[in-house]
């Protein structure tokens, strides 16, 4: 009889091999920090951007959707069969899935897209653990004192591969998140991400953060990797520590300096819109001085476009990875002023969300993430 309900429990789990439910039974505080990820979120269903965008491209009237491999992995049968998006489990649920992420064995690199590469071996899921690192973590029971004492060691659903390295150089993430070619060979998001396993931080370490939690019911790991990575609900606390402020006294008035400690610009995406608000605080009076923008914008023929029509950089003001950016402001500084610096984003700047029809106000709103007094 145990042996039975263990093979039906593997039938389940390969029936269900692209469902996150049958995550959920050991790693429950994980599978809850998914439910506002942009994993999650990544399909047309989920993701009122992306649908937004879809709606436009020409792709839609000829019944083609080509997002699926990043955006929507877990619906297997949208990808080998081709067509729209429909709302199934996968669409709805867990467009990019728990499966989809831990099989990735490696990262073909090509200049349209990067590809993953998906381990073909059942039940091996790739995780990091530097303690671990290059084991392979098979699931076994042992027993002693003449069957009285049991004790198991890895998981009865899947095994685990500790040796991938691109789960610790954070690289497991560059088949969706390196850069994307447009039909003309334009590279419409390019993220320039500088990471290798040298790199002091990396995808992982900065989006993942280890948070409070045992990742796994089976035993206390009293931390996990943090799974529920958003930029509509980002805690600033994760992303403000990648970002230095610092103020600059000049002979014309003062420069605000930002550094940015990431592998990556800041505000790559072309929908983005990264402003910088400084305000002087002068015997009392809060005056706002001139924001700036930094921004990605591409087009044709110098104007800007949608992004399956564009063919060159309008325009980037982005901090590249780090990058330290000096801004100008032609006003004097007195002892007693202070300076409140501000850095923070649109999702959707404001004049594309107009233009695609997005009313939602988190995507359109400023979001401040990282926030610094300075008193003179």
């Amino acid at each position: 009889m145990k042996y039975f309900l263990i093979f039906v429990s593997f039938v389940l789990f390969l029936h269900a091999s692209t469902d996150n439910t049958t995550c959920k039974r050991c790693h429950p505080k994980i599978f809850n920090e998914y439910q506002n990820s942009m994993h999650k979120k990544a399909s047309i269903y989920n993701d009122p951007v992306h649908k937004a965008v879809w709606d436009k491209h020409p792709l839609k009237q000829k019944g083609n959707y080509k997002c699926a491999k990043c955006h929507t992995p877990a619906d297997k049968q949208l990808i080998q069969n081709g067509g729209l998006p429909t709302p199934n489990p996968q669409q709805l649920r867990h467009p990019v899935a728990c499966q989809t992420c831990h099989t990735i064995e490696n990262i073909e690199k090509h200049a349209k897209s990067n590809k993953n590469i998906y381990s073909k071996k059942p039940k091996m899921f790739f995780s990091a653990d530097p303690a671990r690192r290059g084991e392979k973590v098979l699931f076994h029971e042992t027993k002693s004192f003449f069957g009285l004492f049991r004790k198991t060691e890895g998981s009865p659903y899947h095994d685990i591969d500790y040796g991938n390295a691109l789960f610790y150089n954070g690289n497991v993430c560059m088949g969706c998140h390196a850069h994307k070619e447009n039909a003309k060979g334009f590279a419409v998001c390019d993220f320039k991400v500088k990471q290798d396993d040298k790199s002091k931080h990396n995808c992982i370490s900065c989006h993942m953060q280890k948070v409070k939690g045992s990742y796994v019911t089976l035993k206390d790991t009293h931390v996990h990797a943090y799974h529920g990575s958003n930029i509509v609900t980002a805690s600033p606390a994760m992303l403000e520590k990648y970002v230095k402020f610092s103020v600059i006294q000049e002979q014309e008035g003062f420069s605000v300096v930002v550094e940015n400690e990431a592998n990556h610009p800041l505000f790559p995406h072309p929908l983005r819109l990264g402003v910088l608000k400084v305000s002087l605080q002068h015997n009392g009076t809060l005056t706002p001085l001139k924001m700036h923008y930094f921004v990605r914008i591409i087009g044709k023929n110098g104007k800007p476009s949608s992004p399956w029509l564009a063919d060159s950089v309008i325009k980037d003001t982005t901090i590249q990875a780090h990058e330290k950016r000096k801004i100008l402001f032609k006003h004097p500084l007195e002892k007693g002023d202070h300076l409140i610096v501000t850095l923070g984003y649109h999702i959707v700047n404001p004049k594309m969300a107009k233009k695609l029809g997005i009313t939602e106000e988190h995507y359109i709103r400023f979001i401040p993430f990282k926030k610094e007094r300075f008193a003179f």
